[in-house]
């Protein structure tokens, strides 16, 4: 298998969570490529967990799917903030929870090819409830269910947001091993 080096790469579209970048490929034989990489700023995604197995969740309308969306509470890192300190912020923003404890238990990657996006995935307990803090433009309904029911919602298809699904499951798998 031959190995490509990058030549040059510049970005070509920049916007506030997003870098589109034109990469320069060339291998061994001389042999040139241009490549296109998007790249978006690293995503957190918490898991509100109670004692008795429930979790909390968000509903919100996102336009570009043109649907309300059942998923976890998320958001973008601020520049210069760690993943734990942006899983601390959105969950207060976006829910009013506050947790005692918030563990790492994943970091995935959406795509390999020409989509980069980071997303860090956090279990949270020791939920101590209060009022959230919307950002102007945010819409969103806390839902609290039983984390089976959210098990059979992701595999129905209700809950298809690809970060959701594998927290959701994973977090059921932890469970069911006596983990958690």
């Amino acid at each position: 298998m031959s190995q490509w080096k990058i030549i040059s790469q510049k970005s070509i579209l920049k916007a506030e969570y997003l870098d589109v970048k034109e990469i320069e490929f060339e291998n061994e034989a001389g042999k040139r490529k241009i490549h296109h990489l998007a790249e978006r700023t690293p995503v957190v995604s918490i898991f509100p967990l109670t004692n008795k197995y429930e979790i909390y969740l968000v509903s919100q309308y996102r336009s570009s799917l043109k649907q309300t969306t059942l998923e976890a509470v998320a958001g973008y890192m601020e520049k210069k903030e760690t993943t734990i300190a942006a899983a601390r912020r959105e969950l207060k923003e976006e829910t009013g929870i506050e947790a005692e404890q918030l563990e790492e238990i994943a970091r995935i990657q959406l795509a390999g090819s020409v989509f980069k996006a980071t997303i860090n995935l956090f279990l949270a307990k020791g939920l101590e409830i209060g009022d959230n803090d919307l950002d102007e433009d945010e819409e969103i309904e806390v839902v609290k269910m039983p984390l089976s029911v959210a098990v059979e919602k992701v595999m129905t298809g209700e809950i298809n947001h690809a970060a959701s699904m594998i927290g959701i499951l994973m977090l059921d798998k932890l469970r069911t091993e006596r983990k958690l």
